[in-house]
């Protein structure tokens, strides 16, 4: 298949993917709000900060309030990842390819285009947000589950997973350091509240039930960690999609490189120590197994997407 088409679908997942977590992050914070109480409340400018988005915000010179922040990551197009604009992206790119998918994954994405564009500017109260985001949700699992039944798991099918499982295992880690993150108010009062943050964590990566079914102990730091961030067995776990990834690449030609990387990123997860990942440790991990993502993606450029640029830089 030609590199441009397999960019294509390739960053189709990843924008679909990456929808419906943004959605997941929004509903972490929110569902937080309805948990505790109100002298202890969630950090809003956090989400900002794990979307990698703090400069685009910090130029509209609008104050880290909890309205702002929801509008600014809900339907702002001048954010990249803003809802609206991942939603858009994945449009385009679909629309750019649609000779190589059903016929109806454009009228599915469409329509939830024209939901999300329908709401922009309207705002996202409280009493709307847990609605419209599960919605949001729910209309990009059909999206996943519409490609998983109807398309040719050929070549291009691989690309859309490569762009999938890598976007979720990305997004999976954010969710994880998004909720883990302290709240705002007195340490003394916030303490009780701690297993609230990993409850909620479960919750908005829908892995509550499956933790339960898996681990069949409270809730506690150390396992939601090792559930999130190892299980072989769960949908939303780190380690099951980078080996998901790892089957994926393993499917295409010229696929060692990126292999090796794979491989190299689950290795150094499989022995990393849960019971020492608290705070400011937890926050350094996570940030540099998100960068090693980084470098899969960059991988998965120069082999597959954008071979030629590789080759030129390696000639001179």
């Amino acid at each position: 298949m030609l590199s441009e088409t397999a960019e294509r679908v390739y960053w189709f997942a990843r924008y679909v993917e990456r929808t419906e977590n943004i959605s997941r992050l929004m509903l972490v914070r929110h569902q937080l709000i309805l948990d505790l109480p109100k002298n202890i409340q969630p950090d809003w400018k956090l989400l900002v900060d794990m979307l990698g988005v703090h400069e685009e915000f910090a130029k509209t010179k609008r104050t880290p309030s909890e309205k702002n922040i929801i509008d600014f990551i809900f339907s702002d197009l001048k954010n990249p990842s803003s809802i609206i604009s991942t939603i858009t992206s994945a449009r385009e790119n679909i629309r750019t390819t649609r000779e190589v998918m059903p016929s109806e994954m454009w009228e599915c994405v469409n329509a939830l285009y024209l939901s999300v564009a329908k709401r922009s500017g309207k705002g996202l109260p409280r009493s709307q947000r847990h609605d419209v985001l599960n919605e949001i949700i729910k209309a990009c699992q059909q999206i996943t589950g519409l490609l998983a039944s109807t398309m040719n798991y050929d070549d291009t099918y691989q690309f859309i997973l490569l762009g999938r499982h890598l976007e979720r295992a990305d997004m999976s880690t954010r969710i994880v350091d998004a909720g883990s993150a302290s709240l705002s108010g007195d340490e003394e009062e916030i303490e009780p509240y701690r297993n609230v943050l990993w409850i909620s964590i479960l919750r908005s990566l829908s892995a509550y039930q499956m933790y339960r079914l898996n681990v069949r102990r409270r809730v506690s730091p150390n396992d939601v960690l090792d559930f999130l961030l190892k299980s072989p067995v769960f949908a939303r776990s780190t380690a099951l999609n980078l080996a998901q990834l790892e089957l994926c690449v393993q499917r295409l030609s010229h696929h060692k490189k990126a292999s090796q990387a794979i491989h190299g990123i689950l290795k150094e997860l499989a022995g990393a120590d849960i019971s020492e990942l608290r705070g400011v440790k937890l926050h350094a991990f996570l940030d540099e197994l998100q960068s090693r993502l980084g470098d899969i993606h960059n991988c998965i450029v120069s082999t597959w997407l954008h071979p030629e640029t590789m080759h030129q830089k390696t000639a001179s």
